[in-house]
């Protein structure tokens, strides 16, 4: 008997919106190496991400009354401190250059692993993940 040993990469989506997560985890899970979950509680991400083991996060910054750029990136230290190998990805409001100059920034000192607008396609994204997760993957 053959057991199928491939290891399915785990994406958590981080998002303020349920509907953009829901159409985000469909996408994503269309890929044969990847699962996904979201989690809407920026404030227990820590907790989270060291019981749930994710490889990437996925992360928006809320373009209005949520968790401002700074904030968000104070997250993904906590992320990247409590599990070092998972990648941080953020999706970025383009409209909004005080988050656009912050992802440049956080990127350049690889605070996080990339970034994308919301404006990006799904494909794009999900391209993306998938280059990560085997980047990742030993």
């Amino acid at each position: 008997m053959i057991i199928n040993q491939e290891k399915k990469n785990k994406v958590m989506l981080v998002l303020c919106r349920k509907v953009i997560a829901n159409l985000l985890e469909e996408a994503i899970e269309k890929r044969s190496n990847m699962t996904v979950f979201t989690e809407y509680d920026y404030k227990n991400i820590r907790t989270i991400v060291s019981v749930r083991g994710p490889n990437i996060v996925l992360m928006e910054i809320p373009e209005r009354h949520g968790t401002p750029a700074q904030d968000t990136l104070s997250i993904c230290e906590e992320i990247k401190s409590v599990s070092p190998g998972c990648r941080v990805i953020l999706l970025c409001p383009e409209s909004v250059k005080e988050s656009v100059d912050a992802c440049v920034k956080a990127k350049q000192q690889a605070r996080i692993d990339d970034f994308l607008f919301y404006d990006s396609t799904v494909d794009y994204l999900t391209s993306k993940l998938a280059a990560l997760t085997e980047a990742s993957t030993p």
